[in-house]
């Protein structure tokens, strides 16, 4: 039967839902390509100051530790690994490019470049400090004006398509960073960070507890899954953190006279952020 046998009424009821089908066809291919912004977070310049609780689990079993750490962005950054009793059982400082060691213990420290290789013999994490801070205050891995988000959306049960998440991603580089956040420009929830090269993954983080109300919505959880090292870190706030500018000297530890310069410092089992100062369990 054609369209001429057929009374007015029915010839608009045709034609109106051949326009509805064509909208719906046209909304599902505008959503199919992910929209792409620059990331904009409402986090500031200004550093912090913050007292964690941490656990690592991995081959070297469980241990239990405190972490003291004071950072200022882009790239200052200060850990001071803390013992049951008593001041820092290790001190890892970062400024300028150069790391500062200290084994107080050992009377023994190191001075180093700041390259993520450094970094993880000496923490346990292959970051550099710009990398470390933004994974401490869960922000993109790169600048904020380099950094896109993605949208991604999903069927509504009703017409048309609705945001589900956004997507993170930093340009190519050394590594590969990609993070999932809930709303445009809002906060973390996990990143995934690859080696730039091979794609092989270097760590995956999660997020949670964010600082709530105005200004940085920093996380006060942070789990960690080391892939090379097959360690899982997981840390809490117990104090802070605390919005403040840090003295510079903070970062450029004095070295004791008595301390003795020593290569590939650490003569401990494992570093800092796997527990080395930790209470290790059975």
């Amino acid at each position: 039967m054609t369209g001429r046998g057929l009374n007015p009424f029915a010839r608009r009821g045709i034609r109106c839902g051949l326009l509805l089908s064509g909208l719906v066809l046209a909304c599902g291919c505008a959503t199919r390509r992910p929209a792409t912004e620059p990331f904009s977070s409402a986090a500031t310049a200004r550093g912090y100051t913050a007292l964690f609780r941490g656990e690592s689990q991995g081959p070297n079993g469980r241990q239990r530790f405190r972490m003291a750490v004071a950072l200022m962005p882009p790239d200052r950054i200060r850990f001071e690994f803390l013992g049951p009793v008593g001041g820092p059982r290790l001190i890892v400082a970062a400024d300028d490019g150069n790391a500062t060691a200290l084994l107080p213990a050992e009377r023994v420290y190191e001075r180093a470049d700041g390259s993520p290789g450094s970094f993880e013999r000496l923490l346990g994490l292959p970051l550099d400090a710009g990398g470390m801070i933004a994974l401490l205050t869960g922000q993109p891995m790169c600048r904020a004006e380099a950094a896109e988000q993605v949208l991604h959306t999903r069927t509504a049960a009703t017409f048309g398509r609705t945001p589900a998440w956004y997507e993170v991603v930093c340009p190519p580089g050394e590594i590969r960073y990609q993070a999932r956040s809930q709303e445009r420009g809002g906060v973390l929830q996990g990143a995934t960070v690859r080696e730039g090269t091979s794609g092989a993954m270097i760590l995956e983080v999660e997020y949670g507890d964010h600082e709530e109300g105005q200004g940085p919505r920093w996380p006060h959880q942070i789990r960690l899954r080391l892939a090379r090292r097959q360690t899982t870190v997981s840390l809490s706030v117990i104090d802070g953190p605390r919005a403040s500018d840090p003295e510079a000297s903070m970062f450029t530890p004095p070295v004791p006279s008595d301390f003795t310069p020593r290569a590939d410092l650490l003569s401990i089992p494992v570093p800092g952020l796997l527990g080395s100062t930790g209470e290790r369990e059975k």
